[in-house]
């Protein structure tokens, strides 16, 4: 009930670009719309067509932007500040959007040789994107805003390929697609950050989601320490099971360890050795009483 109070309450407050995910969370508030097909109900398009002239006709299409922090924090682009207190919590839409985290097809992401090379793409997230000429609201104006004009000749199909190529620009190279709308996602660092790891060797990611622990898959970025782990298997029931090649890569080859995690789970037995980077070691782990040696970031 304090939720649906609170969604209500931030829904009538809220700018267009905030009101459909409290709209979202007062939908999986109600008791009532507990249904799977309640919580797929993201879509605003019937309120995003109110008060437009009549010069111009209600579309199912839709363009979100978001940025996802280095904690694994989810953000609207436009949140200010971006901190934990601003980051969506609830753990149904969590699950929901990460579960549908991919590429941007126009990406580099989605090339193969993004996946073998090893690398990880990263993005400022707390500042508009540099050197681009696209309006810092585009996303929130026709015809990408849920409403086509008249005069507009576009299909659905080439609208969604402009905003895919508009978001590219902006370095949103990953999505999360909820039927009639295009989330685009830009990130810090990897799309997908394990949050906790429990002592049955779970790690926990989006909201309530798990993915077994593997410590000697680990690998260590030289450049900054970071310390990443295999990305988790591909959550979604209809994949086609002969498709293995797909189950990590959708989500990019790794992940990265947050740092919270680390400092409380993994720090007191966590040696990252900076005279074993050239021969592609970048130290060891202990847990559970076994230690693991540790890969490096782009090595085989």
């Amino acid at each position: 009930m304090l939720l649906a109070q609170n969604a209500v309450s931030a829904c009538k407050s809220a700018s267009p670009s905030q009101a459909h995910v409290y709209r979202a969370a007062l939908s999986i508030a109600r008791p009532r719309l507990r249904s799977r097909d309640s919580i797929r109900q993201l879509s605003t398009t019937r309120n995003a067509a109110k008060g437009f002239s009549s010069g111009t006709s209600s579309s199912p299409f839709r363009v979100y932007r978001y940025v996802i922090d280095h904690h694994g924090q989810l953000f609207l682009h436009d949140t200010t500040p971006k901190n934990l207190t601003s980051c969506f919590k609830n753990t149904n839409f969590l699950d929901f959007f990460f579960t549908r985290m991919r590429p941007n097809p126009v990406s580099s992401t989605a090339s193969a040789a993004y996946v073998d090379s090893g690398s990880i793409s990263r993005h400022d997230i707390l500042n508009p994107p540099r050197n681009s000429t696209l309006s810092c609201d585009w996303s929130d104006l026709a015809p990408f805003n849920g409403v086509i004009p008249a005069n507009e000749q576009r299909s659905r199909e080439q609208l969604e390929q402009t905003a895919l190529e508009m978001g590219d620009r902006q370095g949103y190279e990953w999505i999360s697609p909820c039927g009639p709308e295009l989330n685009l996602v830009r990130t810090q660092d990897t799309p997908i950050v394990y949050t906790e790891l429990d002592d049955d060797g779970l790690l926990k990611w989006a909201g309530t989601l798990t993915e077994p622990f593997q410590p000697e898959q680990m690998v260590v970025d030289p450049e900054n320490g970071y310390v990443y782990h295999p990305s988790p298997k591909r959550q979604n029931r209809r994949r086609n099971k002969s498709d293995t090649s797909q189950d990590v890569k959708r989500y990019g080859e790794l992940s990265l360890l947050g740092s919270n995690l680390v400092l409380s789970r993994l720090a007191e037995g966590l040696e990252i050795d900076a005279e074993l980077f050239e021969k592609g070691v970048g130290g060891s782990i202990e847990w559970q009483g076994k230690r693991y040696d540790l890969g490096l970031l782009g090595k085989a």
